[in-house]
């Protein structure tokens, strides 16, 4: 199949998946509700139709303005597609009381549904303890003439999870993470699909987001990507890398419980990897550009072959746009919070080439004057107002100064451990970070010349 016809069924498949979220996606639409992202301060409010409310636990962490998800991102044989095209079985565990107890039975089949027979089946167990830490092991059995592999003597508890997974021709098929429950026994099922590394011999469409915005001295992007295959042969990509600036950092990607994702490339970009059999399936992964408080930003962002819908999304000022080389205009919207959101998208018509990439200008941004508070994350603010009571305390009299001095810098810690865990995972920039570890160990400092009196 030709490339332009693979993203015209890819368009098609995509367009019917998003039935219902059309309103959210219409330029004109005002968003219906609102979700926060987990890494996303200023960008707390997430456009979805109301009929996506039931959905809505299944979410991932998606930037403002994504239609919901209607299958679960992690399940690697998601279901989805108009009527017509293949839709793969779920590898669903069940209990079977067949089995004895604190048994595992591992049913490998093909795309047809057919036993496979003479496959190496490998069953994960992660324990997880508070006291000793995770603790992970493996067993491995062979399936016999039907297909059939069973792991027996397994413990069961709330901090003991199992993976069943089934390596083929260099693709890793794998269920659901689950749990074993005391006294019972599990059967999954796990499908195996032809593999091949080559895009153009699988049905691939890519849905491609990205968001962005201001974060203390640099400016951070969001990604999405989301996945449609929508034949019956499983894709590993070889060497798939979306090109990024060249000065981008702190590339991450959200953790998977598949072998799907993202891994960094120095100066390059952001390389694809995992199994993407039949279904749909989600990648998420942010990453920054330093901004020195510049009016206008411009990164040149590159797409996965074959991406059928563009969307590009900013977290705005008022008189901030957001041009993207391509696509229509960008429109302002106002989430629930009363945030600005610039959004544009496009989606690729029956006969037109994929885009292989996107010049996205940030344009007329905030200068780092009166409009400096965009630069502050949630989490910041957080750390900021602890610190802002456990330094405005009234001073006690001599005779308590020991116990309150003792009572405050508990209070201090922890507000220093909330700052580091923010500066890790992202939400804090550099010079902020700095200066309340700093005003944050001056306090403790204090706290302890009153211990010394």
């Amino acid at each position: 199949m030709r490339r332009r016809d693979v993203v015209a069924v890819a368009t098609l498949v995509i367009g019917a998946s998003l039935v219902g979220a059309a309103g959210a996606q219409t330029p004109s639409a005002k968003p219906a509700a609102s979700a926060k992202p987990a890494t996303s301060a200023s960008a707390s409010a997430s456009a979805k139709p109301a009929t996506a409310a039931s959905a809505t636990a299944a979410q991932p962490n998606l930037p403002p303005g994504h239609p919901p998800m209607n299958d679960e991102p992690d399940n690697p044989h998601g279901q989805g597609g108009p009527p017509g095209m293949f839709r793969p079985p779920e590898d669903a565990p069940t209990e079977d009381a067949t089995l004895p107890p604190g048994s595992i039975a591992v049913d490998v089949r093909d795309a047809d549904d057919k036993p496979v027979a003479g496959q190496a089946v490998t069953l994960g167990i992660l324990i997880q303890s508070v006291a000793k830490g995770d603790d992970r092991s493996h067993r491995a059995q062979t399936t016999d003439d039907g297909g059939h592999a069973t792991f027996s003597g397994l413990d069961s508890g709330a901090g003991i999870a199992y993976r069943v997974s089934v390596v083929k021709d260099g693709a890793t098929f794998a269920a659901m993470p689950f749990q074993l429950p005391q006294g019972k026994s599990i059967r999954v099922p796990v499908h195996v699909f032809p593999v091949t590394h080559d895009i153009r011999q699988a049905f691939i469409g890519f849905e491609s987001i990205v968001y962005a915005e201001i974060r203390d001295d640099r400016i951070q992007f969001q990604q999405a990507l989301r996945v449609y295959n929508i034949g019956k042969v499983a894709w590993v990509p070889d060497n798939i890398v979306m090109s990024l600036p060249e000065s981008f950092t702190a590339l991450n990607a959200n953790q998977s419980m598949s072998d799907q994702g993202i891994d960094p490339i120095e100066k390059k970009g952001a390389r694809l990897r995992g199994t993407f059999p039949p279904g749909q399936h989600v990648i998420e992964y942010r990453w920054q550009l330093p901004w020195s408080g510049d009016k206008d930003v411009v990164a040149d962002i590159g797409l996965p072959p074959q991406t059928a819908v563009i969307r590009v999304m900013a977290a705005a000022s008022e008189d901030m746009r957001l041009d993207v080389d391509g696509l229509p205009r960008a429109e302002m919207r106002t989430d629930d919070n009363g945030q600005n959101i610039l959004i544009t998208e496009r989606r690729m018509q029956r006969g037109e080439e994929a885009m292989s990439r996107i010049h996205v200008a940030l344009r007329d941004l905030p200068t780092q004057g009166s409009s400096r508070y965009w630069a502050t994350g949630i989490a910041f603010v957080t750390v900021v107002a602890g610190l802002v009571l456990a330094l405005g305390q009234p001073r006690k009299r001599a005779t308590s100064r020991t116990g309150d001095a003792k009572v405050q810098r508990k209070q201090l810690l922890a507000e220093l451990e909330e700052l580091e865990r923010a500066h890790a995972a992202g939400d804090v920039g550099p010079k902020t970070y700095e200066a309340a570890r700093r005003r944050i160990i001056d306090a403790i400092a204090r706290t302890l010349a009153k211990s010394a009196d």
